[in-house]
């Protein structure tokens, strides 16, 4: 066995082979992985690209892409990790358990704060990656009411407008113009059972808002919203009128609960969710500095200049002057920060300044993983 290790260039058309056998020709569909994925799959990310070579081939294979995430001014470094594939021939020897060793590993000497895991199979929760309810799951029933704006098809000339409007958002990723292009032709590429609508509103030939929807068709045909942006109220009747046209049973639609302009006034159905996947903390004191720029919009600066947060051995420790409250494991410390829970946190009741802290800025306002940038 070689490896885990970065693939070389000379090997990446062997990794994109692997990862289009395991995920897309088994399952009798087109090898579209790399075209699907530009930047998580391409010769320019291969250093996070990381392979188990052996017999002369490359048999397991985990990737990695750092990403930058705003939430409310405070820029973190996430990255996803997806395609974590083994040839089926190999399975068994814990060669991805190893590989994500590696992961974490670098992840960690890059200074990541947070990863973000396309699954959430046992692989990864044993590993301490946590599913966290974040998000309210809104479906939107079909209703062919009458509208008093345009829906129309994306076309080229709406990108710009759409870029803006995306911006508007004070907690999104960060994309370059030529990302954002990219991805909306890329993450919108057709498999399985899978197809996507790209669709901008338009009031008086004004862009106010635009609509990206996976159209599942399996025993029933229904939609998933990956991207929604606008007035929330012109957002929810036009997935109601987009369900009927489109002959859909429902559209289901992911806002986090502290996205409070992006929730819905009316809806048909709504329950706490979880995000999607799987994450980790990975860096918590450089996280907890990073996310200084947000936490000092909500607590006053005498006492974040008090508050410190250091990682000791497997234990995560909160301490304000006199008062400490322990968190003793990283899955504990993911559903504080993403979810808010406090159930597992030590000492909390007996520390008041600390609890409130805490119940002010956590659960921190997060991105829904699975939009255009889910690479």
């Amino acid at each position: 066995m070689e490896g885990p290790r970065s693939a070389r260039i000379d090997e990446f058309n062997q990794v994109i082979d692997l990862i289009n056998n395991v995920f897309r020709i088994t399952r009798n569909q087109k090898p579209t992985m790399q075209y699907e994925f530009p930047y998580l799959l391409n010769e320019k990310n291969i250093n996070n690209m990381i392979v188990i070579k052996e017999d002369n081939k490359i048999v397991a294979d985990v990737n990695y892409l750092k990403q930058n995430i705003v939430v409310q001014g405070a820029n973190i470094i996430a990255a996803s990790i997806g395609a974590v594939c083994t040839n089926s021939e190999y399975r068994g020897r814990r060669y991805s358990s190893k590989i994500l060793d590696k992961v974490e590993e670098q992840m960690k000497s890059e200074g990541i704060d947070v990863v973000l895991i396309s699954g959430t199979r046992d692989l990864y929760r044993r590993r301490m990656c946590s599913m966290v309810k974040s998000h309210y799951k809104y479906e939107i029933t079909p209703n062919n009411e009458h509208i008093d704006f345009e829906i129309k098809e994306y076309e080229e000339e709406h990108l710009n407008k759409m870029i803006q409007l995306y911006n508007l958002n004070s907690t999104r990723y960060l994309r370059t113009y030529e990302e954002f292009k990219e991805l909306l032709d890329s993450a919108t590429i057709p498999w399985g059972t899978f197809s996507y609508k790209k669709y901008v509103i338009t009031k008086q030939d004004e862009v106010i808002g635009y609509l990206i929807i996976r159209v599942i068709d399996d025993d029933k045909k229904y939609g998933q919203v990956i991207e929604a942006y606008g007035d929330s109220n012109t957002i929810y009747m036009a997935l109601r009128k987009l369900a009927y046209d489109l002959q859909l049973e429902n559209v289901c639609h992911y806002v986090h609960i502290k996205e409070y302009n992006n929730q819905f006034d009316k809806y048909d159905k709504r329950e706490l969710d979880c995000q999607q996947g799987t994450l980790k903390i990975i860096n918590f004191e450089k996280f907890m500095k990073d996310l200084n720029t947000y936490f000092i919009q909500y607590v006053r600066k005498d006492i974040l200049d008090k508050t410190m947060f250091t990682k000791e051995g497997e234990g995560y420790l909160i301490q304000f002057e006199d008062e400490k409250v322990i968190i003793d494991n990283v899955e504990s410390l993911n559903k504080l920060i993403f979810q808010g829970n406090t159930e597992k946190i030590k000492y909390i009741n007996e520390c008041s300044n600390i609890k409130k802290f805490i119940e002010t800025v956590f659960p921190i306002p997060f991105v829904w993983s699975a939009n255009l940038n889910y690479q």
